[in-house]
């Protein structure tokens, strides 16, 4: 018999790409959109079957997973600030808004690195300090930053805090340096039907790294190797960030006038209360 309640399940999040999606798989081809990363309507090229990593926007070249977590800078600040902010160069008409973004890099990097007050760096090794500057780009490490307590209006991270050893230390960070009312917009990869938080790779208490899983590396533009995965996250992660002292928004996207699609457009929002 089928169970007619079924349809108001809200987690775990089941739900497949549809046919649409799948068309568009089939033929390279996403449609066209107005990007929330440059603001231009675009066309959108699709390589591959995840979703989360192609739509790629012809102008700018950013991929669904960025423009989910551009829309959703865009409108959260937007509304606080109460401005219309169609894409992420529109963050240009702030004044006396600080924006750190975890990475000097990528699509989201190129729209914000004219605007005033932003800071960006990456993470270069161990053999650094946080605030050195490494071939004029800024190292930091997201678990010990050098930034100033309470100077920042937003973090913004899309897919970092998986590769870090111990990401619920590097939250804490991210916390101290926000501002009251400031916000981390971020995505990580996240388990849609699992509860708790899998860790893949450990550091153990003689400094020695201990593969649970199977290794599993993201490609990094810094790595040839890619970027070791240390966990991969789930609702257990609401719980942890609120016991840090964030309000945390979940937000599942689909928006395919703006390029998001798939299943998966996951993006979070922590709030320094």
């Amino acid at each position: 018999m089928k169970n007619k309640a079924q349809r108001f399940i809200k987690y775990p999040l089941y739900s497949s790409n549809s046919w649409l999606e799948k068309m568009m798989v089939k033929l390279h081809f996403g449609g066209i959109a107005r990007c929330s990363v440059c603001g231009f309507l675009t066309l959108l090229l699709v390589k591959g079957e995840n979703l989360r990593e192609t739509f790629r926007c012809l102008k700018c070249q950013s991929t669904n997973r960025q423009r989910q977590l551009a829309y959703v800078c865009c409108q959260a600040i937007g509304s606080i600030k109460e401005k219309n902010l169609s894409s992420m160069k529109d963050f240009s008409k702030l004044d006396n808004f600080v924006i750190y973004n975890t990475e000097a890099h990528g699509a989201i990097h190129k729209q914000l690195a004219k605007t005033k007050n932003y800071i960006c760096s990456e993470y270069f090794g161990d053999s650094y300090k946080s605030g050195d500057f490494v071939n004029d780009i800024m190292h930091q490490d997201l678990m010990n930053l050098s930034l100033m307590d309470e100077s920042v209006d937003l973090v913004i991270s899309s897919d970092v805090f998986e590769h870090i050893p111990y990401p619920y230390k590097a939250h804490q960070e991210v916390y101290r340096i926000l501002k009251k009312g400031g916000r981390h917009i971020f995505t990580v990869p996240f388990y849609q039907t699992e509860f708790l938080d899998e860790d893949r790779t450990i550091i153990d208490k003689n400094g020695k790294t201990v593969f649970l899983k199977d290794p599993l590396y993201h490609k990094d533009p810094l790595r040839p190797e890619g970027a070791l995965v240390y966990k991969i996250f789930s609702l257990e992660m609401l719980i942890k960030l609120r016991k840090i002292g964030f309000k945390t928004n979940f937000y599942h996207l689909y928006k395919p006038l703006y390029g998001i699609f798939g299943s998966n457009a996951i993006v979070f929002e922590a709030i320094k209360e």
